[in-house]
């Protein structure tokens, strides 16, 4: 069965991502699609939740399960299908905006961007909001379609990991992973250990490689995450320095005043006194 909603796409500025349709494909063993293109700047998207189904590029084709998914950018030309014995049934939003190219990357860029959803449990409930409100064909409704829309790719782009990406990109990948991670749990205590668990890779082989591919050592690149919190906690409590120093992570506030001295030109009472001084 194929149920759908077509959305009209309203008149926002055309970088803007925009849903302009979203359905589910469910028993039919003989779904397929063969060279199809969309104009530029629009986007297919497709989740398979149940069954199985291929992707064909040009040079190899991939099984889909449960879990994974596929994104096309337009212009490309798209080969998939259900299995027939084992029909799939997929969810799959079309998408535009000019500006989503920067968003995304190199994902898609020259082929199917295939996916793996592992564990998230937050993509799917946020494709059936789109759809719920799809229904619903309301203005007022906008913000909301467009916020959900951003949502799912960014949580594709923060939490989802690519099926074919070389092992390089694997690692960058992870690597990138790891960073989010520390941003979120910066005010936690973070080996080197956990965080080359995170990757599983050697500690040793993880501080090069998270230098390599972030630009700075996993450490320093922790403490800036912290300074960066300490200056929202400087900014919205009174707390004093030495509780603000402990809550971001740093156990020595004589080292942390050194570390935000060092990346924001001042101590952090004088930070929190110009800022002072400038609201009035």
């Amino acid at each position: 069965m194929f149920e759908y909603h077509f959305i009209a796409r309203p008149d926002l500025n055309p970088s803007l991502g925009y849903p302009i349709a979203i359905g589910r494909i469910f028993e039919e063993p003989a779904h397929l699609t063969q060279g199809t293109r969309y104009p530029q700047h629009q986007y297919n998207i497709h989740f398979v939740v149940k069954g199985s189904g291929w992707l064909k590029t040009p040079t190899e084709t991939i099984a889909l399960e449960p879990g994974s998914g596929f994104l096309y950018s337009g212009d490309q030309a798209q080969h998939f299908g259900s299995d027939t014995h084992c029909p799939w049934e997929v969810w799959w939003i079309m998408f535009s905006g000019e500006g989503l190219r920067d968003l995304l990357g190199d994902r898609c860029l020259d082929d199917a961007w295939v996916f793996s959803l592992a564990d998230n449990k937050r993509i799917l409930p946020l494709v059936t909001d789109i759809w719920e409100l799809a229904e619903q064909q309301s203005l007022p409704l906008v913000p909301r379609m467009a916020s959900l829309l951003y949502e799912i790719i960014l949580e594709l782009l923060l939490h989802c990991s690519s099926f074919r990406a070389p092992k390089k990109r694997s690692l960058e990948d992870s690597i990138r992973h790891a960073a989010e991670y520390m941003r979120f749990h910066s005010g936690k205590k973070l080996t080197l250990q956990h965080l080359a668990d995170f990757c599983g890779i050697s500690p040793y082989y993880f501080s090069r490689t998270f230098h390599q591919v972030m630009g700075v050592p996993p450490l320093e690149y922790l403490n800036v995450q912290r300074i960066q919190l300490a200056k929202q906690m400087l900014l919205a409590t009174t707390k004093l320095v030495k509780q603000v120093a402990l809550e971001v992570g740093f156990k020595n506030s004589s080292y942390f005043i050194e570390r935000f001295r060092k990346q924001e030109g001042i101590t952090p009472a004088e930070f929190r006194e110009r800022l002072v001084v400038s609201e009035k």
